[in-house]
């Protein structure tokens, strides 16, 4: 009989019965489960053998039995309200499990960040797939078992963090660790942030930062042939600056070590202030770390490299004024400078770098000062094996969504459009996940000229779009049509990460306010 006062608990059960939320084990040595397939079961056998004082009465002999699933998750819910777990030894050394069995299924699952988020009653544990957000694995019933999670990664894991951990501080740190990963074992290294939340709880984010182990050459970074020959231009000339402007995760860093990786070994001297480096590019690249609350240090380290003979240099992300002052200063002292920013398009460099960064538009329009400003997205691709055509997709799309795909289709004008785009499969196959598989850039790219600059100088953003425009300039929706007309990438998709691509005008919008559905 299964009740909640003969289950067998201890830190290393209550992990596979968070983890799995199939399966409990009770006194009487009978394994009660919802599900003969799952991988908790050989796990409880394994533990139950290594340690006999769990079936005390049983030598180890267990029974396994069939049962509802909400009935397990009834008494695994009410176990993590009677029962609290304490830091002794074998507590720790059970916390410590849970935490490598995380970063090791994420890894194993190409994760590139892992999200643990901590409530009131319960833990969730999420990572991000080829930029979606996945599950991976049950929500865990049990504020405790997230809180030692965050204890343990800061207090035991972390170094040049901000401090020991506190659920009431934010804190940032850096973990390395071996892994098995689908590549063999490597070392793996961790940027760790954490930030409270109502109700006493939380938010970790790991982020895999060496995930690619392998710098991409400037020709495989999903760029098109005529934006790898601007920016080669661009990294060839005497001086200037390139910003490359992003969401998080969007592939900056990256775009960054393409051009530095083919820049090395031409005679040239080439320095990075990082905070911290991702790839190893074979140069001198500084891990720029606060600590203790310093301020500006990406500014000393800046000023430092004044003395060492820089010809090309590259900055982390620009944060604030005293960054991006220093950023202009070199690039006007006839070096080669690349950095990143967050904001939303090429021409949203402008307004940053003025409205947020104090940066004086006077400074921004200087002649042959900025040269290059780029936007950059990813966008999942298409898996190969279970792709749709336009004429599969129809019974899978709503009426809205087929309403949006008419107009963009009108709008395009192209008639082989439909025979050569694809769409994702709802369902996926054993290839992908929901129809999509890895990423690809899309990019849009201001190359800047004296009329630019004189735009910027008058702050004259919308008159400064169509002058580019009818300039050529080819915007970010242009580059997302272009692969969606390859069959590349799934318009809906890449709608998800480009503004405008099958979004409706003002008027379309006001006139759908008071219509029935």
């Amino acid at each position: 009989m299964l009740n909640s006062n003969n289950i067998v608990q201890s830190d290393e059960l209550k992990s596979i019965y968070f983890m799995y939320q199939d399966a409990v084990l009770t006194t009487e040595g009978v394994l009660f489960t919802c599900d003969f397939e799952s991988a908790s079961i050989d796990k409880i056998f394994a533990l139950t053998k290594q340690h006999a004082e769990l079936l005390p009465n049983h030598h180890g002999a267990i029974s396994v039995k069939k049962i509802e699933r909400t009935v397990v998750a009834q008494h695994i819910q009410t176990m993590s309200k009677t029962t609290h777990t304490t830091l002794d030894t074998a507590s720790l050394n059970a916390v410590a499990q849970r935490t490598l069995g995380i970063l090791q299924d994420a890894v194993m699952r190409e994760v590139s960040d892992i999200h643990i988020e901590l409530y009131a009653h319960e833990t969730r544990i999420e990572g991000r797939i080829d930029g979606r957000m996945v599950s991976l694995q049950q929500p865990i019933p049990e504020h405790e078992y997230g809180k030692l999670l965050f204890g343990y990664l800061f207090n035991e894991m972390a170094v040049d963090k901000d401090n020991d951990f506190y659920q009431a501080n934010i804190n940032n740190g850096r973990i390395e660790i071996g892994l098995e990963t689908p590549d063999g074992v490597r070392d793996t290294i961790w940027r760790v942030g954490y930030v409270p939340a109502k109700d006493n709880g939380g938010q970790v984010t790991l982020r895999w930062l060496n995930k690619n182990e392998f710098v991409p050459s400037l020709d495989n970074i999903g760029w098109e042939t005529g934006h790898v020959r601007i920016m080669r231009d661009f990294a060839q000339s005497a001086s200037g600056i390139c910003f490359l402007a992003g969401q998080v995760g969007s592939g900056k860093t990256t775009t960054v070590a393409s051009v530095l990786s083919e820049l090395k070994g031409q005679g040239r001297s080439i320095n990075t202030l990082e905070d911290p480096p991702e790839f190893d590019l074979g140069i001198i690249q500084s891990s720029v770390v606060a600590l203790h609350d310093e301020e500006d240090v990406m500014f000393k380290y800046a000023k430092a490299l004044l003395r060492h003979d820089v010809d090309i240099e590259s900055h982390g992300e620009v944060r604030d004024t005293k960054g991006a002052m220093s950023l202009c200063r070199k690039g006007e002292t006839g070096q080669i400078m690349f950095s990143t920013l967050h904001t939303s398009s090429a021409l949203g460099i402008a307004h940053t770098l003025n409205e947020q960064m104090h940066v004086p538009s006077a400074l921004i329009a200087a002649p042959n000062l900025m040269k290059l400003w780029i936007y950059q997205t990813l966008v999942r691709t298409l898996c190969p094996h279970c792709q749709l055509t336009f004429d599969d997709v129809i019974a899978h799309l709503s009426s809205e969504q087929l309403t949006k795909l008419e107009k963009w289709l009108i709008e395009r004008d192209d008639a082989t459009l439909k025979a050569t785009m694809r769409f994702k499969h709802p369902d996926g196959c054993e290839q992908c996940n929901k129809g999509e598989k890895g990423r690809t850039t899309l990019v849009e790219m201001i190359v800047l000229d004296d009329e630019d600059r004189l735009f910027i100088s008058k702050k004259d953003y919308l008159g400064w779009n169509e002058a580019l425009l009818k300039k050529g300039f080819k915007p970010i929706s242009e580059h997302a049509a272009l692969k969606i007309k390859r069959g590349h990438i799934d318009i809906f998709t890449a709608a998800e990460r480009v503004n405008g691509l099958l979004s409706a005008s003002s008027n379309d919008a006001y006139q759908q306010l008071w219509k029935e559905e």
